[in-house]
């Protein structure tokens, strides 16, 4: 694995031991699909923080970006639980791992469980409110203005959409 930065649209993914092994874990046990999606909902979910004058930790945001799917995995499913949680929990295991103090550990936990409980993390820490922003960029187009024709072209030329279209201004198709 390249241990170079990545930049894009003025967003560089953090270069940390932390970020690298949470980088692997979910490359190598995740579709590009899925991969790709988180690495994009970072990149969003930074811009929109950056948007909004909001200081947030990037290695945390990054983190539960990259998690905020894993539950989907057969690998890391089967509680019964909602998806969500699953992601969450694992995040949670790998970060207790990394012996990251408990209230970074929640804020991941809590942005990964509740990204698709529209309408609560905006009101939330930061990572909370832009896991959630990012992913409703990503999936939804919502806040699409917000992000330049540039960056978004850049962005997705890291990590393309091939399954999935372009995201667009909410509610147009």
């Amino acid at each position: 694995m390249a241990t170079s930065r990545q930049t894009a649209a003025g967003v560089t993914i953090p270069d940390t031991k932390l970020a690298r092994e949470a980088t692997e874990l979910v490359r190598d046990s995740t579709s590009d699909l899925i991969y790709n999606h988180s690495r994009r909902v970072y990149w969003f979910g930074s811009l929109q923080g950056r948007n909004r004058g909001l200081s947030f930790d990037p290695e945390l945001l990054y983190i539960g970006a990259m998690f905020h799917d894993l539950g989907l995995n057969e690998q890391f499913r089967g509680s019964g639980r909602r998806f969500e949680v699953d992601s969450a929990d694992e995040a949670r295991r790998f970060l207790h791992g990394h012996s990251v103090p408990e209230d970074s550990i929640r804020r991941v936990w809590t942005a990964i469980a509740l990204h698709t409980t529209p309408g609560i993390p905006e009101f939330m820490e930061p990572e909370v409110a832009l896991v959630t922003a990012g992913v409703e960029y990503d999936v939804l187009g919502i806040g699409y203005h917000d992000v330049s024709d540039h960056d978004r072209t850049e962005i997705t030329a890291l990590h393309p959409r091939p399954d999935l279209q372009t995201p667009h201004p909410a509610g147009v198709h």
